[in-house]
């Protein structure tokens, strides 16, 4: 299992929360060993080393680049992102509120997907015999089967046994009264609970001379918009109660510099003792910097409390920042707290921090897709309330609690409009089909409808489908890969698409509903055309099917540059050009299915996260300009050759993550899968990935052209790999993508030669002439990055007298943008 352990330090003790940075373990490559569905699916390991290669057409030649009238795309996109979950540690920090957590001190719900291995007509056992629920955890909770003799059984569960791996190799257990139809084994049914109470959930809580925390759910503000709030009773001699909230807590780098105007705001109530409350902001740097500190004496009423204060730290002061209520002799109560930058600008509405806003509007991307682990156990309902008034959502049968809150659907919308890219949201695999409904008159409803009128509340009048062209809504998140996501996932091929059958065929019955404002995606794995065929044979209603083509995921042969990036640079090629690779094959089972379906790319990036490869090596790979060369060049090639249209890396946010040494077992890191360092942190740089998909946006126009290369076409004889097994005879260095948009005209055209540079000329009516603007993304050495420094940049070459005829030279591993006005 992968995993990023941040450290925060409370008084004496060490917490560590252990957390992938997209929450998320990836087996979406062709290395992965599938077990799903009884059969077993991987590729072999190669054995044969790689040589440097040798262009096949040789070196001296001039290639010429014709670009016609011809449109091979249409409707095309700018290329996209993905922004997982808020977190407290990394640059997944992109919320205003830098304590999110659990601001508004509220419950939890939890809505999770079990499957049975063992089923009487009173009972279910569930597959997951890791599971960490407790006797009694789903005691009270509503059931729902979804498939099976039992569908639509529904009814109250009655107790609950935990998981029992030492003893019977079987998940928890629910009990339920006898169905009128009953289960069987593999049949899956969907358990909901509400659970109030736990507010200081999301908090680090120290007390002490016998101080008790509990949930207040009677006397609240009368202005808050949840239903619960902490209480401190610490009344007594010796007695004193303290939580905290801690950010910016991963050792020796800082994602947030706290550089300008905040404003703490919370809410209070004293209820005995001396009604005293200390409030401090700090960091645990060397330099002890203390950016606030209050003490007071609390009112006997509910009191809304702001405070703002300006501050100015060092980019050389590291640690974590904690905000601390502290309560001595006291009984007090408190709610909604938000700690936030005051912004000078009146350019951002949204909930998103500046820097993160800045970062987007950068890039440009056409789609924003949203995926959060705090998002898939929980309702419509709740991922479209008030962010004081959400409670946490969990779904995971491998813990008990979720301390999160979700990013609301509300305010990823509006996020989405701000930077003008179409949303993608993933919906809680467990939802009704009541829900469905609810979400599309949400999103497409008259403000006289209910759900219509609950948008309006939260400020949007107009509905989402008026503001951008299409919206795409995907059931779940990778529901093959149950080992990830117990509790999660619809684990099986033909079960998950007729239950993607009856959300999508009820989402379309609401009178909401506008055909081609809607995208309803289905998810398959992208290694396995199998389940993509069981997917499309058993499902309908769907528009498009998304798949996970990560690249480079095993690192072994890190012998030389060419072992490096000449199989690297080939991957995209292989995988997308030829017949035999996959992603090529996912785009024909698609168009020839009964219901033909568009392929989506929902996450695409490298995904180096095994293999012999030692530290040095992956720290000079995997943020490189080779690395952001390969991957936005396996985006375009999907577009161009195989039409896919929505695509977006993963991610924007997520520092590092977990490399597992296959040959010293050594744990070691990957700098995955952040396309950022940071985000107004102590830096502010970003990876190659970033710097070219922004290159190739400010190119992408809505018709893509045909181009024919003419003269010499240089390629390399990629050998068999030990780096993924990538293997092509004939890869080629130049790669060329044109666009056009009335008059307007682009090129995007790659060298991946890793040593020579490349001479270029352009023919045909579309060839660029006169004012040409020219961008290109290279650097000195293929192994440079921006982790530390910035070493790898956008340049500008705009040229008054470009002559197409004349060769141009593109230095080796390069991408260059040219851009003109055509008289055509």
């Amino acid at each position: 299992m992968i995993f990023h352990v941040p450290t925060v330090k409370v008084l004496s003790q060490t917490k560590r929360l252990w957390r992938t940075p997209d929450n998320n373990e990836r087996f979406e490559h062709p290395l992965s060993t599938l077990t799903q569905f009884g059969f077993v699916f991987g590729l072999l390991i190669g054995t044969v080393g790689c040589h440097p290669a040798k262009a096949q057409n040789g070196p001296g030649g001039v290639t010429d680049i014709a670009i016609d009238t011809t449109a091979i795309q249409t409707d095309v996109k700018r290329l996209g992102i993905n922004i997982p979950m808020q977190t407290y540690y990394d640059s997944g920090q992109m919320l205003r509120n830098l304590v999110f957590r659990n601001s508004g001190f509220e419950g939890e719900i939890w809505q999770s997907i079990l499957r049975c291995k063992a089923a009487t007509a009173t009972s279910c056992t569930d597959w997951n015999q890791w599971g960490q629920w407790p006797q009694g955890f789903l005691d009270g909770a509503s059931f729902e089967f979804i498939s099976g003799a039992a569908a639509g059984e529904t009814g109250v569960v009655t107790a609950s046994l935990p998981a029992q791996s030492q003893i019977q190799n079987q998940g928890a257990t629910i009990i339920f009264s006898t169905l009128a139809k009953q289960p069987s084994a593999d049949d899956f049914v969907i358990v909901r609970k509400t659970s109030p109470g736990n507010a200081q959930a999301g908090w680090w809580v120290n007390n002490g001379g016998g101080a008790v925390l509990s949930t207040e759910f009677h006397d609240l503000s009368p202005e808050t918009q949840g239903k619960q709030a902490l209480k401190i009773d610490a009344v007594g001699s010796g007695r004193w109660g303290e939580i905290a909230s801690y950010f910016d807590t991963l050792e020796s780098h800082s994602f947030v510099r706290l550089n300008g105007t905040y404003r703490l705001t919370f809410r209070a109530k004293g209820l005995g003792g001396d009604n005293q409350v200390r409030v401090s902001l700090s960091r645990q740097s060397k330099r002890g910097n203390n950016f606030f500190s209050k003490d007071l004496k609390l009112s006997n009423k509910w009191t809304n409390y702001s405070y703002d204060f300006t501050t100015n730290e060092s980019n050389s002061d590291f640690g974590s920042v904690s905000l601390k209520f502290y309560v001595p002799g006291s009984t007090v109560l408190l709610d909604d707290v938000s700690l936030v930058q005051v912004s000078n600008s009146n350019t951002n509405p949204t909930v998103f921090r500046d820097e993160v806003v800045s970062a987007l509007k950068d890039l440009h991307p056409g789609v924003l897709r949203y995926y959060d682990d705090a998002n898939t156990g929980s309702t419509i309902d709740n991922i479209i309330a008030p962010p004081f008034a959400r409670l946490r959502a969990g779904s995971s049968s491998r813990g008990s609690t979720y301390e999160d809150l979700a990013i609301g659907l509300h305010e990823f919308l509006q996020l989405c409009q701000l930077i003008g890219a179409e949303p993608y949201y993933n919906m809680p695999p467990g939802m009704s089909t009541t829900e469905a409904k609810n979400l599309i008159e949400y999103l497409g409803g008259s403000p006289s409808t209910p759900y219509g009128a609950k948008r309006v509340a939260r400020g949007q009048t107009a509905p989402w489908t008026s503001v951008f062209p299409v919206i795409h809504l995907e059931l779940g998140n990778e529901q093959w890969n149950s080992f990830t996501f117990p509790g999660a996932s619809i684990s099986d091929g033909p079960t998950y698409a007729k239950r993607a059958k009856e959300i999508f065929a009820a989402a379309r019955s609401s009178s909401s509903y506008q055909p081609g404002k809607f995208d309803l995606v289905i998810g398959a794995q992208a290694v396995n055309t199998w389940l993509t065929g069981q997917e499309l044979a058993n499902g309908d209603g769907y528009d498009s099917m998304a798949i996970a083509p990560y690249l480079f995921t095993r690192f072994d042969d890190a012998s030389s540059n060419e072992a490096i990036f000449g199989s690297m640079f080939a991957q995209p090629e292989m995988l997308d050009s030829l017949p035999s690779g996959y992603v090529f094959q996912q785009a024909k089972a698609v168009k020839e299915a009964k219901r033909p379906a568009k392929l989506v790319v929902y996450e695409v990036n490298l995904h180096t996260l095994s293999g012999s490869a030692d530290q040095t090596s992956i720290d000079n790979t995997i943020p490189s300009i080779g690395a952001g060369l390969t991957v936005v060049d396996h985006m375009l090639l999907m577009l161009r050759d195989l039409g896919v249209k929505t695509q977006s890396i993963w991610a924007l946010s997520g520092y590092s993550n977990g490399f597992r040494n296959s040959s010293t077992s050594k744990d070691q890191t990957s700098p995955l899968f952040s396309i950022v360092v940071d985000m107004g942190g102590a830096t502010n740089l970003r990876r190659p990935q970033f710097l070219a998909e922004q290159l190739a946006n400010q190119a992408i126009l809505p018709t893509m052209l045909s181009t024919k290369m003419g003269g010499t076409n240089p390629t390399w004889h990629q050998a068999k790999s030990r780096n993924d097994d990538i293997q092509i005879d004939k890869a080629h260095e130049i790669q060329a993508f044109a666009f056009a948009d009335g008059k307007q005209r682009s090129i995007i055209v790659f060298n991946l030669s890793r040593t020579e540079m490349r001479p270029i000329t352009f023919s045909g009516v579309n060839a660029p002439a006169g004012t040409v603007a020219i961008s290109q993304l290279t650097s000195k050495n293929i192994t440079d990055g921006n982790e530390t420094s910035s070493r790898v940049s956008i340049t500008e070459k705009p040229s008054n007298s470009f002559d197409s005829h004349s060769a141009y030279q593109l230095p080796p591993f390069s991408m260059t943008v040219f851009k003109w006005s055509s008289s055509h």
